[in-house]
């Protein structure tokens, strides 16, 4: 699927939008966490199906310092997505971590669950988008007569010129059923390394450990780091999804010296 339509900044004038470099925490958005201001998103677009996010759909920190996104369905026929972002533009080398509660294996197979991805929609090649990680069945279920599983995975979309499907390196692994568990990736010139644990922390079981390397591992520059949680359309009955939520527990970003 062609990843350079999917992710969208706010409109020039709200909170968050272009302006200079921003300094370390970034401009002030919706709320502080982790040492970082975000913004809540409120205005549509992809990649939900229909469009549609609300900002009350991203609760916390509470008492716990967690993040909870939440995938609503007032009607039961309109869902709404929700996804939080930086205020600062511009991250570049350097580690980035977080842990997510949630069984992974249990999400609706028209839920995706995007767990921390950079992304930059201004820049070439692949707009500097990198995917920490991100679980689903991509819409598999009924609609096609099968039961995908969900599975989970990591890389970046490294050439925006190539067709939709064509132009990633991404490493897709299996879905254990563990409530909770921490991703890491180290972004360095001309390499990536993306690792995945069981448990909170790096000290639970490697899940899987992948290393990207070469002239088209994206370049920093005005990335905004993400997380959403949100519906595809396609196979399965993306309009009746059930309520569905994702716990982040911790990110942390430590720059390149």
């Amino acid at each position: 699927m062609d990843f350079r339509d999917f992710f969208v900044f706010p409109p020039a004038g709200e909170a968050g939008h272009n302006g200079p470099v921003a300094p370390v925490s970034g401009p002030p958005g919706d709320f502080s966490w982790k040492g970082f201001n975000w913004v809540k998103r409120f205005w549509g677009g992809s990649p939900q199906y229909n469009g549609v996010f609300a900002s009350a759909n991203v609760s916390g920190p509470d008492t716990n310092g967690y993040i909870t996104v939440s995938l609503t369905n007032p009607t039961g026929v309109a869902p709404a997505g929700a996804e939080f972002q930086s205020t600062r533009q511009g991250f570049g080398y350097g580690t980035y971590s977080t842990t997510v509660e949630k069984n992974l294996s249990t999400l609706q197979k028209e839920v995706v669950w995007g767990g921390l991805f950079t992304y930059d929609p201004l820049t070439e090649p692949g707009y500097t988008e990198i995917d920490l990680c991100e679980a689903s069945a991509w819409g598999g279920g009924a609609g096609y007569g099968e039961s995908w599983p969900v599975t989970q995975g990591h890389g970046y979309w490294f050439d925006a010129t190539k067709a939709p499907g064509e132009g990633n390196n991404t490493t897709v692994f299996d879905v254990r059923s563990d409530p909770v568990t921490t991703h890491r990736m180290v972004w360095e010139p001309g390499k990536i390394t993306f690792e995945t644990f069981a448990g909170e922390g790096f000290s639970g079981i490697l899940l899987k450990r992948t290393v990207l390397e070469g002239e088209t591992v994206p370049t920093p520059a005005k990335e905004r780091v993400h997380f959403n949680l949100w519906v595809i359309g396609g196979g399965g009955n993306p309009d009746k999804v059930e309520p569905e939520s994702v716990v982040i527990r911790d990110f942390a970003f430590v720059p390149a010296p």
